[in-house]
């Protein structure tokens, strides 16, 4: 059963939350990673789901988000509320997905 990581974001400022979807479009996706959406919900916030085949890569995938955040990037994120769990139902183009999600 697939599983994914559902990430709150708090920027500092509206240009890092922009910074941030720029690099994620350059440089995303994590390993692994077979769904991706960044959500812009205010100013300066937005959420981050990402989903993955296995309970490994999405610890992984938390993980390289969680150095990533403390290292050299263009952009400074304020806080960080991460959620994790298994994916219970997933429609891609309007299709139920049943060859990944039981």
């Amino acid at each position: 059963m697939p599983v994914a990581n559902v990430v709150m974001f708090e920027f500092e400022t509206s240009a890092d939350l922009e910074n941030w979807a720029e690099w994620y479009k350059r440089d995303g996706p994590f390993p692994n990673n077979e769904i991706s959406l960044f959500v812009k919900t205010g100013e300066t916030s937005a959420f981050g789901i990402a989903s993955y085949p296995t309970e490994e890569d999405r610890v992984s995938g938390g993980k390289l988000r969680d150095a990533l955040v403390k290292g050299d990037v263009p952009f400074k994120i304020k806080e960080i509320i991460p959620f994790g769990g298994p994916v219970l139902v997933e429609f891609i183009d309007g299709v139920l997905f049943p060859k990944r999600v039981k």
